[in-house]
């Protein structure tokens, strides 16, 4: 991985073509809730936690998110080094995969200081299959995830609108983007998870 890109960067990069030829997948009304998420200043920790301790850390992270995301019926469609991709059938139940991501590796010390997250949701249309999700909503959900900073959950107003009524969610409003690669202004919200 270059230096200065970070894991959601590499899969946003590896994701920007778009394969007409592949079936849409969606839940029953339509849309997919994606979730891309990596390790905030992931370099600095690397270089701070030794190559070894490094990728232990990075194993132990991709068993955690395993096991959160499956008790939210998520799904990993890939993992880029300390980040990864993946879809729900519900954005609640991507929403509050995020939040017990945030609140689990909050809580994880690693060496001397704990690591933080940063995660970024939006739910749209997609195409591919589970392994292989394509296309311009995926593109922005990792945009919206490459705003993120540790500790935050940023979704998009799509996901937001989604899960406006679930009173366990509270949303402020971070502006309009423009994004690389995609046409228009896109509003973005962070979640409050402590």
């Amino acid at each position: 991985m270059p230096p200065q890109m970070s894991s959601i960067d590499v899969i946003a990069s590896a994701l920007e073509p778009v394969t007409p030829a592949l079936g849409r997948m969606s839940s029953p009304d339509g849309a997919v809730t994606l979730m891309l998420s990596d390790i905030a200043e992931a370099d600095t920790a690397a270089e701070r936690l030794g190559t070894e301790r490094w990728e232990q850390l990075v194993r132990d992270h991709h068993l955690l998110v395993e096991q959160i995301l499956a008790r939210h019926d998520g799904q990993v469609a890939k993992f880029q080094g300390d980040g990864f991709l993946a879809s729900f059938g519900s954005a609640h139940a991507g929403l509050h995969a995020a939040v017990d991501l945030q609140r689990t590796f909050s809580a994880a010390p690693a060496g001397e200081q704990s690591l933080s997250i940063r995660v970024g949701l939006h739910s749209g249309f997609v195409m591919g299959n589970p392994e292989q999700l394509m296309g311009r909503n995926v593109v922005l959900a990792a945009r919206i995830a490459g705003q993120a900073k540790g500790g935050e959950i940023l979704v998009s107003s799509n996901a937001r609108e989604y899960t406006a009524s679930d009173p366990s969610f509270q949303f402020e409003e971070r502006g309009e983007f423009h994004f690389k690669g995609l046409l228009g202004e896109h509003t973005v919200y962070a979640v409050s998870w402590k």
